[in-house]
């Protein structure tokens, strides 16, 4: 099977609206990148949902819950991701990327007009779910049949059953293939998120966190049918990895976990942060890395 290549997510602003879009899609189609992100150019990963569902409040670039939250109406998510579907190659595919649950709630504040008794409230992480179930229906019914979900604090310390609950609801009714991404080191979350039944590629980080070879368990991901997703280009450092570099993480990530096993690579995470041609060479040398790599391995 051969190894798709992706991006996380973010890339580096030039301009904004549908110009800043534009440049997110091109850059990665020039470096070769075959799933391709519409660049998350408009906001941060929560504010970004914040902003359309009910129960939340935007101020000064900050999440506040102040209400009860609900399902959106209308996803504005849905507009970046047509444009970026409809100025892609037809090679490539865009995949829906939303922000789960736990994360929504923990990077926000929770204010004392909401309905809610703290972080660890069942009905909260409960209607975050909904809303973000409505908002993944949304994206799906228009076409866009992978959906990757960043749950960033998961490896900080997410209430792991609840979490589990909610993944559950956002994804039910969803088609298509469902990845979920979770950044940093696994060694508390790995052993229950890969139990969690609604999700097909385990997303996650091994050139910033290389103690993650430790943490990730090959025969845990067979026997729950998971696939891999591996980050091997580092999203902490503004300088480009040559590929003779990353085909050496990747060459470790191989012999660790199957050929097989390994559906996506891709940075470990977002690449906002960096300058572009930074960020567009990191991308080129990962896609002739793996692309070596695979002819190598054959």
């Amino acid at each position: 099977m051969r190894v798709r290549t992706t991006v996380i997510g973010s890339h580096p602003v030039v301009g904004s609206g549908q110009v800043a879009i534009e440049c997110a899609v091109m850059d990665q189609v020039k470096a070769g990148i075959e799933i391709l992100s519409d660049g998350q150019t408009r906001k941060d990963m929560v504010t970004y949902f914040a902003d359309h569902i009910p129960g939340f409040t935007v101020e000064e670039g900050k999440a506040m819950i102040t209400g009860r939250i609900t399902p959106p109406e209308s996803s504005p998510i849905l507009q970046d991701l047509l444009y970026a579907k409809r100025i892609a190659p037809s090679t490539c595919e865009v995949k829906a990327i939303v922000t789960g649950p736990v994360t929504m709630a923990f990077f926000s504040e929770l204010t004392p007009t909401a309905p809610y008794s703290g972080f660890r409230d069942e009905r909260l992480y409960r209607d975050l779910a909904e809303a973000l179930s409505v908002e993944c229906e949304i994206l799906n019914r228009a076409g866009f049949r992978t959906l990757q979900l960043d749950e960033p604090s998961f490896s900080i310390g997410a209430p792991m059953s609840l979490a589990k609950e909610a993944l559950n609801i956002v994804t039910s009714g969803i088609k298509g293939t469902k990845a979920l991404h979770v950044c940093g080191n696994l060694k508390r979350a790995f052993q229950e998120i890969v139990g969690i039944e609604c999700i097909d590629i385990l997303s996650l980080a091994f050139k910033d966190n290389p103690s993650n070879f430790d943490n990730v368990n090959r025969k845990a991901l067979e026997d729950h049918g998971k696939k891999l997703g591996a980050g091997c280009v580092s999203t902490m450092e503004n300088r480009t990895e040559g590929k003779e570099e990353i085909k050496e993480l990747l060459r470790k990530i191989i012999d660790a976990y199957e050929l097989d096993n390994l559906a996506w690579v891709h940075p470990d995470c977002g690449l906002r942060a960096f300058d572009r041609d930074v960020a567009v060479e990191k991308l080129k040398e990962m896609v002739k890395a793996i692309r070596e790599l695979e002819v190598e391995v054959a």
